[in-house]
């Protein structure tokens, strides 16, 4: 009897077995790294014993075991004690005992542990690798969530528990057969059948998770995805939606990337009923409805790149209806556009399509809106910088006016400190507009066959300045800067022979007092001389909080009716502005922004919001108030108020709740829409329960309530509860 030949008393052995039976049995001949405290080699059973933190390295595949032995005989590989084997693919197989041949891709496991490349896990009593392509556990179970800290043999928060679970590494899906969905340890759903990509499938060709309900617009309805991976570079997202009362919808979403750019087009279709208001009757007939969005950019070199955004839909409810999107108005765009150094050149094609109910004006059609901008250097012009700006633009209407409009302004802009701390800063421009106008009257009757031409120019210069005074105490700066600013201007000629398209809504507050024209647009002109006043004041803490105060107001020198009644701006002085802001704290945030009669400091508009509270109890909430005088010229029966209010809190590590609700307070006015939603959250496992109620009412779509739950696993997927909405929901209540 031969004896065994050990080797003992190194913590490193490195054997190079290229051409031995173990290397041939671990991979057809690919090298293996051995490393061991100890091994020992019986020349007569032909048993090589690895002992001592063995690691056996072949290629991209690790082994780590107390012990491992192999049978030249029977070229078979024994490890056990911790062992642990690490795949090229990420995941890493843990187990007490196992037994392995053919290079590790056959194999028997014993209390086989797999842990994934995302941290899921996978366990089972017993294992077996097959081909090395399939790892397959009997009596296992599967779930991304992480154990309990304080109890791990607790069951995690969701998990699938199967009679056998296969990992098939080549294909990168799991297969699960008679499989038990457990959440919390209880089982809510079973399947004879189940599967699911594994952690490295980024994308591919299947389905998407479903939804559906039942809702008194569309009845009882299934909304299902099937995705298409059609290539690494484009993809496509086909929607199927069958429904008791619209029958069947077609959508689908198709997006492309390219060396250059993207393309992204999304839309629907379908032929049902659609409800129409004739007078004070509503009549009910099929056509077909449908919509389609998309966008594209793609760069042409280095300065230029081009796009468009289109959004078009067959009637104003369509996208409502089935949950697409909730915009009143839809813009479609073509344009180009160019970046150098400090300029930028554009020209856009604009469509617009108003789906605003009972709205009679006509969205023009934009062709073009073209524009270029200059800076010039820092300091290069008289010590300033100069800047140029440019403008086309052409409106056309079916059955309105037509405006053509040319533009051009040249300015210099410097800015001055003075050793005592006066911080100046002096603009000029000069401004020119040529128009083209067809078939349009000063009275507001369209001229039919009407022409106009008109050109003006126009010069401003404004000097502001601002003594900024500030001081600590303590942790505290304080702050307390007054500024005045002068504009000159000569009087402007708004006496309206040219059309105001961009110039329509005038919002003074404290945002546009100290620019040159409060006029949205350039339609319109602010001439005259003015001065302008105010002050700002703060508090600043060194930990992060501070109190900031703004109030300001304008003195015309003389009188000028260009802006609107109620505007704020139409007498010589204009109506107090201000903000305050308060945000002492992480749990308290407050603004206040508000507009006041010059002569009876009159609420003419307030604007709140709000903050308070820590992640615990968290209230938020907002205050719009337009006093009558400020809407409609001033023509306006009663003032516009409107309030939303929120309650938030993260109760604890997990949950949180919200709740909701915005409210119209005018004289008959009411609730607009609740809503209330319940989440817990943790690393595997997203679920909300949503509850709202709507009660803006639209020819074609009912109102009412909707309460659905929706449930994100990890790796599996969303779910969305069927949802009760409308009459269906309401008749469930009585």
């Amino acid at each position: 009897m031969t004896p065994a030949k050990r080797i003992v008393g190194t913590t490193l052995l490195s054997l190079l077995l290229s051409t031995t039976a173990l290397a041939q049995d671990l991979g057809g001949g690919e090298p293996v790294l051995v490393s061991a405290g100890s091994i020992d080699y019986d020349d007569a059973a032909g048993i090589v014993t690895a002992s001592g933190g063995v690691e056996l390295a072949q290629g991209p595949r690790i082994l780590l075991a107390d012990s491992v032995r192999f049978s030249e005989r029977t070229n078979i590989v024994v490890a056990s004690g911790n062992v642990s084997i690490l795949e090229a693919t990420g995941e890493v197989i843990f187990a007490d005992y196992v037994e392995l041949s053919d290079g590790m891709k056959q194999g028997f496991v014993d209390q086989i542990r797999v842990l994934l490349s995302d941290n899921s896990r996978l366990a089972g009593a017993q294992g077996e690798r097959v081909n090395g392509r399939f790892t397959r556990l009997e009596q296992a179970v599967y779930s991304p969530c992480a154990l309990c800290e304080e109890n791990p043999s607790r069951p995690p928060l969701w998990q699938i528990r199967a009679a056998r679970v296969t990992h098939d590494q080549e294909s990168r899906d799991v297969y699960y057969r008679d499989a038990v969905l457990e959440i919390g340890g209880i089982p809510v759903a079973y399947t004879p059948f189940f599967a699911h990509p594994d952690p490295t499938v980024e994308r591919r060709t299947g389905f998407l998770s479903p939804g559906g309900g039942v809702s008194s617009d569309l009845g009882t309805f299934a909304r299902i995805y099937y995705f298409f991976d059609i290539a690494p570079d484009k993809d496509f997202t086909l929607e199927v939606t069958p429904s008791t009362e619209d029958g069947l919808l077609l959508g689908g979403e198709y997006r492309q990337r390219f060396a250059s750019g993207s393309l992204m087009l999304t839309g629907s279709a379908t032929y049902t009923d659609r409800e129409r208001e004739i007078g004070t009757l509503v009549e009910t007939e099929k056509e077909f409805r449908g919509h389609i969005f998309g966008n594209g950019r793609f760069e042409i070199d280095d300065r230029w790149r081009w796009g468009f955004d289109v959004a078009r839909v067959t009637d104003d409810t369509h996208l409502l209806r089935y949950d697409y999107s909730e915009d009143d108005l839809l813009t479609t765009r073509l344009f180009a556009e160019r970046f150098e150094g400090r300029s930028y050149a554009s020209i856009n094609v604009y469509d617009f399509q108003d789906l605003r109910p009972n709205n009679p004006e006509e969205e023009p059609f934009v062709i073009p809106l073209a524009g270029y901008s200059a800076l010039g250097e820092p300091g290069e012009t008289l010590g300033g910088r100069w800047s140029l700006d440019a403008s086309m633009l052409s409106l056309i209407r079916d059955g309105g006016t037509d405006t053509r409009r040319l533009s051009a302004e040249a300015g210099w802009r410097r800015d001055f400190v003075a050793p005592i701390g006066l911080v100046s800063t002096l603009s000029a421009g000069v401004r020119s507009d040529a128009y083209w106008v067809s078939d349009f009257s000063p009275t507001g009757e369209v001229e039919s066959g009407s022409d106009r031409t008109d050109i003006r120019l126009f010069p401003q210069a404004q000097l502001t300045t601002s003594l900024p005074l500030a001081r600590q105490t303590g942790r505290v700066q304080q702050l307390i800067e007054p500024i005045v600013a002068l504009t000159l201007a000569p009087d402007a000629d708004n006496d309206g022979d040219l059309p105001n398209e961009d110039s329509q809504d005038v919002e003074f507050d404290h945002t546009n007092l100290f620019l040159p024209s409060r006029f949205p647009g350039v339609d319109r002109l602010e001439g005259g001389q003015r001065l302008t006043y105010g002050v700002r004041a703060g508090l600043f803490g060194f930990g992060g909080g501070s109190s900031t105060l703004f109030l300001g107001q304008s003195y015309r020198l003389q009188r000028q009716n260009d802006f609107p009644e109620g505007s704020g701006l139409e007498n010589k002085v204009s109506d107090w502005v201000g903000r305050i802001e308060l945000t002492p704290s992480p749990w308290l945030d407050l603004s206040y922004s508000f507009r006041l009669d010059s002569e009876t400091f009159a609420q003419r508009r307030h604007d709140a919001f709000g903050v308070f509270g820590p992640p615990e109890f968290r209230v938020s909430g907002s205050y719009l108030y337009l006093d009558r005088m400020t809407l409609e010229s001033g023509t306006a029966s009663q003032d516009r108020e409107e309030l939303t209010l929120g309650v938030n809190s993260a109760f604890s590590r997990y949950w949180s709740a919200g709740v909701s609700h915005r409210r119209d307070l005018a004289e008959d006015g009411g609730p607009i829409s609740t809503g209330l939603v319940l989440t817990y959250q943790d690393e595997c496992l997203t679920f909300q329960l949503i509850g709202e109620r709507d009660f803006t009412r639209r020819t074609g779509i009912d109102t009412g309530d909707r309460v659905f739950f929706r449930l994100t696993l990890k790796n599996l997927g969303a779910f969305l509860s069927p949802s009760l909405s409308g009459d269906v929901f309401q008749q469930s209540e009585q």
